[in-house]
């Protein structure tokens, strides 16, 4: 063997001996451990000291270095089983508590809470005498000292959370405040020191948030969230009185500023959501209430004045923003219909048409509506609106006049209108100093023309016919008459003018049209005599002249003619037995006392031989004269 292979072999041989020495050393450490943790145990068990000598006995179990009092162990173990159990929960429980603590799970620190509230008591109930040692176990983990060290780390954290969720403007989330709530009164003094501390958390925070959201406008977030936190109070049982308090006060503010800037329509919609937020809250404020109603009161005096002062638009205005608080239909019906009748241009547009229109005009109450609009559009086209009772409005139209004829006035013929069929009468430039007369009866939707023509104008007569003066086309001393038939008015003729007289007082109406009565002795054509009382004239004219009594209508011109008369009375009274007629203006028969004018001579007549008196009769032996009698051209027989 060599000398390396020598000095090899002892190394070996020499770590194996410190090898073996120092697990001998190991093993006699851990037999002494045993036999000192037993005697450690057996010591604290006379002292009554169980916990502790449980643990001991536990050290001592653990060590298998060496079999000491086995029995004795066991025994032990078995007596403290109760202690080794509550040791095993509070240890699991101690260690969930620290790990939910630390990561801030506030739900489930409460949950392992509960959990080791609900472990305290059924060891209580259950370990009997050992029970007692629950305090003294938890406090061994220091479980107590925890608990509260990790409440008061959730009390810091809510109170931040109110901070930042205020300067966040996130006000949805009010955990933060039943969190709180949830912690024991213990961590926070005692109950009372605890209602003082949340409550005037919870009332600073409230206040706070209703303030901001009263300064930014968002009037239902602060009704909504004011009832909502009314509610989640109520539920709790817990006083809030600084919400309605602070909710009135803030509302009444902004009441306030509507009124000051003139917006009823803010007004009312602020109004209408505080009296909805205290039908829900199930509560009255009467001083509120009677502000909102006095101011209210106010506006509608305003919009009753405007309307008076035919401010229409203002008061329409004014009553619809007042409307969504108190019924104001009756108000802006009465000014919507007398907006109408100021503005009728109105009614077409309620009735849907565009564009623009002239020669507006209209009223109220009239033609089975509240109210009417007559006009004309770009396109001539004639309108008649009626507005019905039930606020629908009927369009009557018509698209016939003539495009090259100018208007000047539309307006209702109230001569010719009845309730339930207008008339609108176009008036048009006709560029001859006449006027186109044009008018449209409305039937069936449509405005139906009832006449045209071009005249100086027109009278409505009481039958209903029209007098129409200076007609185109007529003369102009001619007044022509229109009457209807069936649907429309058609000419008919002229009316005559003419003074009723007593023939004998012909001579007085040189050039006149005049209605006379006379006896014809015999008839003919062109040209008769004819005579009454003693007075003689001659009839000319183209119409067949009929025997007998007639009234005439003609004109006495200044022409005379001679005329050979019968000499004897018989023959007078042969000509001439008509009476006078009632229907004579004059009415008055010649007596013997009246004469008429001398009639001018177109040839010398021996007065001996002839009698200046027309009516007289020379002499009583039936020879006849020859005297001058008026003509007369008549135009027609009655």
């Amino acid at each position: 063997m060599t000398m390396k292979n020598t000095l090899t072999l002892r190394n070996l041989y020499l770590f194996l001996c410190i090898v073996l020495l120092l697990l001998i050393g190991y093993k006699e450490f851990h037999i002494y451990q045993k036999i000192e943790s037993m005697a450690q145990a057996e010591l604290l068990y006379a002292q009554k000291k169980m916990v502790q000598a449980e643990e001991w006995y536990q050290k001592a179990r653990n060590n298998r270095s060496l079999l000491y009092k086995e029995e004795l162990l066991a025994s032990r173990l078995q007596e403290l089983q109760p202690i080794t159990s509550m040791k095993q929960s509070l240890s699991s429980l101690d260690h969930r508590l620290s790990r939910v603590g630390e990561a801030g799970d506030f739900s489930g620190f409460m949950n392992v809470y509960a959990e080791l509230l609900d472990t305290e008591q059924k060891l209580a109930e259950q370990q009997g005498a050992y029970a007692s040692y629950y305090d003294e176990i938890a406090a061994f983990y220091g479980i107590p000292g925890d608990v509260k060290r990790i409440f008061l780390q959730f009390i810091g954290l809510f109170n931040r959370q109110a901070d930042e969720l205020l300067e966040e403007q996130q006000y949805d989330d009010s955990s933060f405040k039943w969190n709180l709530l949830r912690i024991p009164d213990s961590f926070y003094g005692g109950e009372k020191q605890k209602n003082d501390k949340l409550l005037h958390l919870f009332q600073r925070y409230d206040e706070m948030v209703l303030t901001r959201l009263a300064g930014a406008g968002q009037y239902t977030d602060l009704l909504n969230g004011s009832h909502a936190m009314s509610s989640e109070y109520a539920n709790r049982s817990l006083p809030a009185a600084w919400l309605n308090r602070k909710t009135d006060e803030l509302v009444y503010t902004m009441l306030q500023k509507d009124v000051l800037r003139e917006r009823p329509s803010d007004f009312v919609s602020h109004a209408m959501g505080y009296r909805d937020y205290l039908e829900r809250n199930e509560r009255k404020n009467a001083e509120i209430m009677e502000y909102i109603q006095n101011q209210m009161n106010r506006w509608i005096a305003a919009a009753d004045g405007m309307v008076q002062s035919q401010n229409y638009e203002e008061a329409v205005a004014l009553y619809e923003a007042l409307s969504g608080y108190q019924d104001m239909s009756g108000k802006l019906q009465a000014a919507e219909l007398a907006w109408t009748i100021h503005d009728p241009i109105r009614l077409f547009h309620m009735a849907g048409l565009k564009g623009s229109f002239s020669y507006v005009s209209g009223g109220g109450n009239r033609f089975g509506g509240l109210a009417y609009a007559t006009g004309v559009d770009e396109g001539n086209i004639i309108y008649l609106a009626v507005l019905n009772a039930d606020e629908t409005v009927q369009l009557f139209q018509n698209h016939d006049y003539p495009s090259d004829i100018a208007i000047q006035q539309v307006s209702v013929e109230d001569s010719l209108s009845t309730a339930k069929n207008p008339v609108i009468l176009v008036e048009g430039d006709a560029d001859n100093e006449l006027v186109w007369y044009s008018a449209y009866e409305a039937r069936d939707a449509n405005l139906t023309p009832l006449f045209q023509f071009t005249a100086e104008g027109y009278q409505v007569q009481p039958d209903k016919s029209l007098l129409v003066t200076n007609l185109e086309g007529a003369s102009p001393d001619e007044i022509a008459i229109f009457e209807r038939q069936g649907d429309q008015y058609g000419f008919t003729g002229y009316q005559v003018h003419y003074t009723d007289i007593d023939i004998a007082n012909i001579e007085k109406y040189p050039n006149e049209k005049v209605r006379f009565s006379v006896h014809i002795p015999e008839g003919g054509y062109g040209e008769v005599v004819a005579g009454r009382n003693g007075y003689y004239i001659v009839l000319r004219g183209d119409l067949d002249f009929p025997a007998g009594s007639a009234t005439l209508i003609g004109t006495f011109n200044g022409e005379y003619q001679q005329l050979e008369i019968p000499g004897s009375q018989s023959s007078t009274t042969t000509l001439d037995p008509v009476e006078p007629e009632a229907n004579q203006v004059d009415g008055n028969i010649m007596d013997e006392t009246d004469s008429p004018s001398e009639p001018a001579t177109t040839e010398e007549i021996n007065p001996d031989e002839v009698q200046q008196d027309n009516g007289e009769i020379g002499d009583s032996t039936g020879s006849r004269q020859i005297t001058q009698v008026p003509v007369i051209q008549v135009e027609s027989i009655e």
